[in-house]
């Protein structure tokens, strides 16, 4: 099949990222000189065509002419960047990522007739390397592309109600329609400055409407309750947000999110009123405000629809606002620990690696934070590598749990809400510090005695240490600490350093099954239990608890038997004890090791008679004394 010309909006993205400049690192070639002409070339990272470099045969032509595969570059480094072998699809994505990331915040206005321009040179470019005629639709050249991405393509069939800009998200036109009649201007404040794209740099106002809090809709995609939104799709299949169900669903899932926090902004509503108008897409779904529309909604149920909590104050979105766009608008409001409910440490994880995936790299997410925004790089890359620590590589120690007791995607049955005081996630937090720093790194994991194919079986035992979640009782919790303390690093070397231990935590991935009968998950009624109630169960199995808390007291009573038998007159015992040992034969050391035992007996007859003489002067200091007195 022939290329596919890129889209005029892709091309003008492409130019606004790019600063005006080639991606390549450290070059500083203009794409565009100063006389407006196209002295750059639109480069693809993955050949639009069999034969060309990079080709992905697994790849489709939408996907070879879109944003993600193209790139800015001078003639001079397009050429350079064919040599495969050096510069592999990897390479040249994140040479890609890095350069737009810098040009982020300082962005280039491309002129559609540059954005022409700059395609029509791609596709001759191709012709006369092929000695095709033309494939590109020269109706681009004469065509504003600022109305271009404004246009609106209404679908037939089942997308009758869709209206879709190119590159935007899809607008539900009837629901568009209903806040377009509904919105009235504010009251006073009747403007405010968002942090949406520029608007903060450049002090550029948005108006603020009153809008029926009623008619605003919740999104699914909120990283608040995004564990327990995706658990719930993994079980029940795909929410559809304009349903009645699935927003009450979503209502009582940010309900008990951090319910505490909750009340807070309750009661400051009811006082002071909405101080911060809301972001919402020009079809009404919530970006920011969420929770403010749920209290809205309670405080106008309780006082007798009270007026006062009827509308809410929102500032409306651009009809071609991007999907990226809104995950930015989401990390810089409310990701951002600035007082108000902060995303529970695994919601913010979820949503972070998601950003991620989706080319909303993890440092451009840190700098997006304020409190990150005038850090050195070197300050950033510290920060970026505490980010990794704290919620991606846990999140990832998570993933790998919930395989092994089969519920991948059952993120709920890590922890379902802030505040959950029977969640799991700082247990990942604290085995994954283990996992990372002692674990995977060799010469720690050898100190310790741990030898490679011992890594799954404890990690086995750990996860089952950590679904069982509950020890029971308060003395073997005091003994043992909490389950997350239990697995903290310092404490799993102690364990796992001493053979005797670390064999009793090995029993525990052999001796504890994975899973109860499927009989036992359902009631008398045919219902099936909850995770939560599976996970109760399972901790209850008279096998699971022998198996777990056993093994765990006697690897305890291991090492602090060896602890308490540290002091002086203890560590003499054990010496006498060891030369008095059984197997202390003579006629079975070897005639090659006789110089060497000799030598060790030399030691320990001048050491003991050392310690001897130091003893018997304590006791006549300690007889002298008594003398005295």
């Amino acid at each position: 099949m022939a290329r596919l010309a890129p889209k005029p909006s892709v091309v003008k993205r492409l130019f606004a990222l790019s600063g005006n400049q080639c991606a390549y690192p450290d070059c500083k070639e203009h794409i565009v000189d100063e006389s407006g002409t196209v002295i750059g070339e639109i480069c693809h990272i993955e050949a639009a065509e069999i034969g060309g470099e990079r080709y992905n045969e697994d790849s489709n032509d939408e996907y070879r002419r879109s944003f993600e595969n193209l790139i800015l570059m001078c003639s001079n480094h397009h050429k350079k960047t064919n040599n495969t072998e050096k510069y592999t699809t990897p390479i040249l994505r994140q040479i890609k990522v890095d350069h737009e990331n810098r040009n982020n915040q300082s962005q280039y206005d491309a002129s559609d007739d540059v954005v022409n321009k700059a395609i029509l040179n791609l596709m001759e470019q191709k012709n006369k390397n092929s000695g095709e005629g033309t494939q590109f639709n020269n109706q681009a050249n004469t065509q504003n592309i600022g109305s271009q991405i404004g246009v609106q393509n209404v679908f037939n069939g089942e997308k009758d109600d869709e209206i879709k800009f190119d590159g935007a998200r899809t607008v539900i036109k009837s629901l568009k329609q209903k806040i377009d009649k509904l919105k009235e201007k504010a009251s006073p404040p009747e403007e405010d400055v968002i942090d949406y794209k520029n608007d903060l740099i450049v002090k550029r106002p948005s108006k603020i409407y009153e809008i029926p809090v009623k008619e605003l809709k919740f999104r699914k995609e909120n990283g608040r309750i995004k564990a327990e939104v995706e658990s719930h799709e993994k079980i029940h299949g795909k929410l559809n947000e304009l349903e009645h169900d699935t927003q009450n669903l979503l209502r009582d899932f940010l309900s008990k999110n951090d319910p505490e926090k909750k009340e807070v902004l309750k009661q400051q509503i009811k006082h002071k009123g909405q101080l911060q108008p809301a972001i919402i897409t020009c079809d009404g779904f919530l970006i920011n405000g969420n929770r403010r529309k749920m209290i809205l909604e309670e405080l106008l149920e309780e006082n007798h629809q009270d007026s006062r909590y009827e509308n809410m104050r929102v500032i409306i979105l651009p009809e071609n606002v991007t999907l990226f766009d809104i995950k930015r608008i989401e990390n810089r409001y409310q990701l951002q620990d600035d007082g108000k409910s902060e995303y529970h440490g695994l919601n913010r994880a979820l949503t972070l690696r998601d950003n991620i995936k989706d080319n909303y790299t993890l440092l451009a997410q840190i700098k997006d934070d304020p409190q990150y925004s005038d850090k050195s790089a070197k300050e950033l890359e510290s920060i970026e590598k505490n980010f990794k620590k704290e919620y991606l590589l846990p999140l990832d120690c998570v993933d790998r749990y919930l395989k092994t007791f089969n519920r991948e995607g059952l993120y709920n049955t890590i922890s379902e809400s802030t505040g959950d005081k029977e969640g799991r996630w700082q247990a990942f937090k604290d085995y994954s510090n283990f996992y990372y720093t002692t674990l995977m790194v060799p010469a720690a994991r050898q100190k310790l005695g741990i030898s490679e194919n011992e890594i799954g079986h404890i990690e086995d035992a750990i996860f089952k240490v950590i679904r069982k979640r509950k020890l029971d009782s308060q003395e073997i919790e005091k003994v043992l600490g909490k389950v997350h303390s239990f697995v903290r690093p310092n404490n799993l070397k102690k364990y796992l350093s001493r053979p005797e231990a670390k064999k009793y935590i090995l029993s525990i991935a052999t001796d504890v099954p994975n899973d109860i009968k499927d009989s036992d998950k359902i009631d008398k009624n045919g219902v099936r239990a909850s995770e939560r109630e599976i996970d109760e169960k399972w901790g209850n199995n008279k096998t699971v608890k022998e198996g777990v808390l056993g093994n765990l007291m006697k690897a305890y009573k291991v090492v602090h038997n060896q602890i308490e038998r540290m002091k002086p007159l203890e560590l003499l015992e054990d010496a006498l004890k060891k030369l008095n040992h059984e197997n202390m034969k003579i006629e079975d050391m070897g005639i090659e090791n006789y110089n060497s035992a000799l030598k060790f007996c030399r030691a320990i007859s001048s050491r003991a008679d050392e310690l001897y003489e130091i003893i018997d002067n304590e006791r006549g200091k300690l007889g002298k004394l008594r003398k005295k007195k």
